[in-house]
């Protein structure tokens, strides 16, 4: 495993090497000179590394809002009524408790792949976000009794969706790595 590898995202590491003893030559027959403070030399060597990875920040946020929403549709519905009659707005879209269930599930997998920078995860839950937007936008007809689902809805999602898969399969990732060395 590399320096850049692993689950280390910041990593800072100093190694302090003493001098050397020093060496002294000793005449025959003569005595031995002891120097009389500390020798100097030896070295600090400090190593930094840090890695970036945007596309699981954007997955992050974009879980984090989704997943928001859902639980703000659960509490307020909650659970005493069946799970598709309560309906209610959030930021102006109509939700029942099964929506905001499922909101809850695809926001807390895309979270969770942003926050372990985990790209399959990313693409996986961007595209079954995606995937069910697109069907819910396309079929919202079939949505409205059960989950109260409306169509702009529906397309913020397949947006959101194709800023997450986009971002996982384009962005680029970064590594820094410095190291420094201090005679002493």
């Amino acid at each position: 495993m590399t320096f850049t590898q692993g689950p280390i995202h910041e990593r800072s590491d100093i190694i302090v090497q003493s001098p050397a003893a020093a060496v002294v030559e000793v005449p025959v027959g003569g005595r031995i000179a002891v120097p009389a403070g500390p020798v100097a030399g030896g070295q600090v060597r400090s190593s930094y590394a840090s890695r970036t990875a945007p596309d699981a920040i954007i997955a992050a946020i974009v879980g984090l809002v989704i997943l928001v929403i859902g639980l703000i549709a659960i509490v307020r519905n909650g659970f005493g009524t069946p799970l598709s009659d309560s309906r209610l707005e959030v930021l102006g879209f109509t939700h029942t408790t099964v929506l905001g269930l499922i909101e809850i599930g695809l926001g807390a997998a895309l979270l969770i792949s942003g926050a372990t920078r985990s790209r399959s995860g990313e693409v996986l839950f961007g595209s079954a976000l995606g995937i069910a937007g697109f069907v819910g936008a396309v079929q919202t007809e079939s949505f409205v009794e059960s989950l109260a689902l409306e169509s702009s809805m529906a397309w913020l999602a397949v947006l959101a969706a194709v800023v997450v898969v986009l971002s996982a399969l384009m962005l680029p990732r970064f590594a820094r790595n410095s190291t420094t060395i201090a005679q002493i």
